[in-house]
């Protein structure tokens, strides 16, 4: 092949490598936000709109309602489930693990990567050109598989509904993990715990540096780390991208590289929680493009003759409002809780079954007994609170530390007058 038959125009045209063109967009985008210093996280409402556009202009508005409004829905209450996930853990006190993703990486590597990448790369702690690149890359990750689903839609219409069979798998099997298996990342192991050396959650910094309070938009489940979905979404992509365009898809390979290079440099998941999402985006590949089975394998129906009832023509708009109420009423629903007692900075409610199972195991460790103390605190075992909370000020060595523990131990003492009063009250009532 000659490099002028390489470099034709048709090469590059949309028909022929609609991945290609519409990647230049894309990087055009990441490097004119990388330029003007802006770190957004780009929403889904963006993409919406992209495909709404392109819809109109391509005469596809009426598959617009049938091909992509249940996924959107469906992708809308999904968002929704990562914080009624991280509700329902912290109100019924459910089981959240530290220590089994440490010991694994350390047998598979000898050591944590997140903190390996950081000592190597950013000793000082100060963000260069690399931290903001990657911070980009990161708030790309809720959009980029849409990306994808909306190439295929627009040049393999005939293969838009195995993409969107394999990802209502990946999401609910993910989904199911959260709940099942909820995990702590590395940032808050070595930041809030300190078992790890302590890592930069450079992107989380970058982000708030620029948009204050962003992340409590989208950080809804700070222990939804097993399997990593951050991986998982583009790790599907690649999949199907390599069945349908082979290394026409070279683009989102590389940049599903630079996300799973990203997520280990920032702490926020483990190599084995990395691994996790590519077994699962395997699965949900093998369960929909390779197998015949009828559960997951969409089936192509022809359409509804125009005399059809109404309801029938317009199924999905049923379908799809009612996942996008479902999704609207349970956020209203936990919003109020998830904003005050139950919000993605008070990270002393969830039980970390390793250390509350084990607390003899931390007497020496100040930032476990303070968790204790303080997890103890919130949820009304006062005798218990009481012991961790004295441990940890025994074990404080900064006055911020001092401070922090003396100030909680003031809050006990007010929830013990309280409990005083109420059972003199009731003593009182009984007698009379």
């Amino acid at each position: 092949m000659t490099i002028k038959k390489f470099l034709s125009k048709d090469k590059f045209s949309f028909k022929n490598n609609p991945i290609l063109f519409l990647s230049f967009f894309l990087i055009a985008f990441l490097l004119t936000l990388y330029l003007t210093n802006r770190f957004l996280y780009a929403p889904k409402i963006l993409l919406l709109c992209l495909i709404i556009l392109i819809s109109v202009v391509l005469g596809k508005r009426k598959l617009l309602m049938r091909d992509w409004f249940v996924f959107l829905a469906f992708i809308y209450l999904s968002d929704t489930l990562r914080g009624l996930i991280y509700y329902v853990t912290c109100r019924f006190k459910l089981p959240v693990h530290t220590l089994y993703v440490i010991d694994a990486e350390k047998s598979l590597f000898g050591g944590v990567p997140s903190v390996s990448l950081q000592q190597a790369l950013l000793p000082e702690g100060n963000f260069t050109w690399l931290e903001k690149i990657l911070t980009i890359l990161h708030g790309t990750h809720f959009i980029a598989f849409l990306f994808i689903g909306l190439i295929i839609w627009i040049h393999k219409s005939s293969d838009f509904k195995s993409f969107k069979y394999a990802y209502y798998i990946l999401i609910s099997g993910g989904m199911f993990l959260y709940l099942t298996v909820p995990t702590v990342p590395p940032w808050m192991a070595a930041n809030f715990f300190h078992i790890l050396p302590d890592l930069s959650h450079f992107n989380v910094e970058i982000y708030n540096m620029f948009i204050p309070d962003l992340t409590t938009g989208f950080n809804t489940n700070p222990i939804g780390a097993m399997p990593s979905l951050h991986t998982g979404f583009p790790v599907l992509a690649c999949i199907i991208l390599w069945r349908l365009y082979k290394w026409k898809g070279f683009p989102f390979y590389i940049y599903t590289a630079g996300i799973l290079f990203a997520i280990t440099y920032t702490g926020d998941h483990y190599i084995v929680d990395i691994l996790a999402g590519i077994l699962l985006a395997a699965l949900c590949y093998f369960l929909v493009f390779k197998t015949r089975l009828r559960l997951f394998t969409p089936s192509v129906k022809p359409d509804l003759p125009t005399d059809a009832p109404w309801i029938k023509r317009n199924k999905h708009l049923f379908i799809g409002g009612f996942i996008l109420f479902l999704g609207v009423s349970l956020g209203l629903a936990i919003k109020g809780r998830l904003r005050s007692d139950y919000n993605f900075w008070n990270l002393y409610i969830p039980n970390y079954v390793d250390f509350t199972h084990h607390p003899e195991d931390y007497k020496n460790h100040y930032s476990i007994q303070f968790y204790l103390g303080c997890h103890y605190l919130y949820h009304g075992d006062l005798k218990k609170a009481e012991i961790h909370l004295h441990n940890a000020l025994n074990l404080s060595e900064l006055p911020r530390e001092r401070k922090d523990v003396l100030r909680r131990i003031e809050q006990l003492k007010v929830r013990k007058n309280k409990q005083g009063a109420i059972k003199e009250t009731e003593n009182e009532s009984r007698v009379d």
